[in-house]
């Protein structure tokens, strides 16, 4: 059994690691992935434009259409900068929301990334820094790992969000822009899924979902 599997996604930078990273790990599960980028806003006299913030009423737009043409559905959003979140609303409730907002449709699993997508990139700082030959940003990313908890915990404000905490890392020890669709992807992809996944549960969790779709 073969599972076509369509993950919407928040933007190019999800687009790509889904691209590159995700896909080929679940085909080796029998499942086929097809990232889809959310449009925020529809243009008649060109190409519409994709990527940016979520809200529960632009999932619900765009997942719709896609559960009836795939086996599966599932999401990968930022749970920082979801549009719409009640205020100390779980990560896990807001996603119970999604669902209901579908009425629950079997063949959809809603996922958010905590806190965005650049959580991940903390999940092994020694092999970011041996990539980058640069100890500094690994020493960096560590710190901001033991303060937090978990990378999946790094997020205290608007500032020093993991996205955040990365571009002063890498101005202040490369003397560089973080390119978020270069970048992101690229570091994930030296991390490897392994790393990830031992330092990320939540993400770990929906992954072996995503396993086990085809059976």
């Amino acid at each position: 059994m073969t599972v076509r599997l369509a993950i919407s996604v928040e933007g190019h930078t999800e687009f790509e690691f889904c691209r590159e990273v995700l896909g080929p790990h679940l085909r080796t599960f029998d499942v086929y992935l097809e990232p889809k980028i959310v449009v925020t806003q529809r243009n008649i006299a060109g190409p519409n434009a994709k990527g940016g913030s979520v809200s529960l009423d632009r999932c619900k737009r765009e997942v719709r259409p896609l559960l009836s043409s795939f086996d599966h559905v599932t999401t990968l959003y930022d749970f920082y900068g979801f549009r719409g979140r009640v205020a100390g609303e779980s990560p896990d409730t807001l996603c119970d929301r999604l669902a209901e907002a579908l009425e629950s449709p079997h063949h959809f699993t809603p996922y958010l990334q905590v806190h965005e997508f650049e959580a991940l990139l903390f999940a092994a700082p020694t092999l970011i820094a041996r990539f980058l030959g640069c100890p500094a940003i690994g020493e960096t990313l560590h710190q901001a790992v033991a303060g937090c908890g978990s990378p999946e915990a790094v997020n205290d404000n608007p500032a020093t969000t993991p996205a955040k905490r990365i571009e002063a890392a890498f101005h202040q020890h490369l003397a560089q822009r973080y390119d978020k669709t270069f970048h992101g992807p690229l570091l994930a992809m030296e991390t490897g899924l392994p790393a990830i996944r031992a330092a990320c549960p939540r993400f770990d969790a929906w992954l072996t979902r995503l396993e086990r779709l085809a059976g």
